[in-house]
């Protein structure tokens, strides 16, 4: 480990301690006593601040633990930081979408001067080609807020239902340029997958009904998917149809290896069946539907309808 590295892991782990010891330092990053006795000055000029008292109760005592430190970070470290930004920004309806563009400035200008070149070069060359959020969220911040506090919500979503209703949203997922949530309707006992640019109204209840817990939530939506999604299906894969399907896949599918063949293994409830065939046709060549035979029909019919446009 680099010493600059090293610095920054004991850092991170003084940070909480009121107290520490030379013996410490070395037992849990392996380091000799005068590496140690090195590394502790390099912190007190790092902002570190402590005193030192010998005896049986001596040791070293931090005085401003509580304090925000300097976290150093390596090269590669920084370089993800500014990609993972860059690519972030695609995705541009969330409640912190202003504020990418400032912490890349902040952390920029407190780069050195090479890096920050190594940095420009990257957004020059480096293109993120990506599907952006088609439609507006206008109660994202709200949505948020009910789903990390597990808050009831009252809400019209035009998408199903038009009448307001009690929700409880398990999470939230961005796919296909719209963001998306598994919603728990309190009023019908069933869930639904519903898209946010799809809210109405939403309010936030300080109800005394009876709700489930995140675990208990997400417990329920494990048995809805076991029940709803009941007809098994099975596909042969090409070694490519494989990656395709890592590459864009779902929950509910498997890719399993079997006597040197790949199988696409997974269950789909009977009102969604289009959407499966769509998602196979997808795959053009590299795959075959096997079962069950109501699948198999759909595709073909699809097929024959794409083969009718020529």
């Amino acid at each position: 480990m680099k010493k600059s590295e090293r610095l920054n892991q004991e850092l991170l782990y003084l940070t909480d301690k009121k107290i520490f010891h030379l013996k410490e330092l070395e037992e849990k990053f392996a380091i000799s006593e005068r590496t140690a006795l090195r590394d502790i000055t390099d912190l007190e000029q790092l902002g570190l601040a402590f005193y030192s008292e010998t005896g049986r109760s001596g040791g070293y005592y931090i005085t401003n633990s509580k304090l925000l430190l300097p976290i150093r970070f390596n090269t590669q470290e920084i370089n993800a930081i500014f990609f993972a930004l860059q690519a972030i920004k695609n995705l541009s309806e969330t409640p912190y979408s202003n504020e990418y563009q400032k912490i890349q400035t902040k952390l920029l200008k407190n780069l050195p001067q090479k890096l920050q070149n190594q940095i420009s070069l990257q957004k020059e060359f480096v293109h993120y080609i990506s599907q952006p959020s088609l439609n507006e969220v206008p109660f994202f911040t709200l949505l948020l807020k009910a789903c990390l506090n597990n808050s009831v919500i009252l809400a019209r979503n035009f998408q199903f239902i038009k009448e307001e209703q009690k929700l409880q949203l398990l999470d939230i997922f961005y796919q296909a340029g719209n963001w998306f949530c598994h919603a728990y309707n309190l009023d019908l006992k069933r869930w639904f997958v519903l898209r946010l640019d799809k809210f109405e109204t939403v309010k936030l209840l300080n109800t005394k009904q009876s709700v489930m817990n995140k675990e208990q939530l997400l417990d329920s939506f494990r048995q809805y998917e076991r029940e709803h999604y009941c007809i098994p299906y099975q596909c042969q894969l090409t070694k490519i149809g494989e990656q395709k399907v890592e590459y864009n896949s779902y929950p509910i599918m498997q890719i399993d290896h079997k006597h040197g063949k790949i199988y696409l293994n997974g269950k789909y409830n009977k009102e969604e069946l289009h959407y499966l065939v769509d998602y196979l046709i997808s795959l053009g060549s590299e795959v075959k539907v096997l079962k069950p035979k109501e699948l198999k029909n759909s595709y073909l019919e699809k097929l024959n309808e794409i083969i009718q446009q020529y």
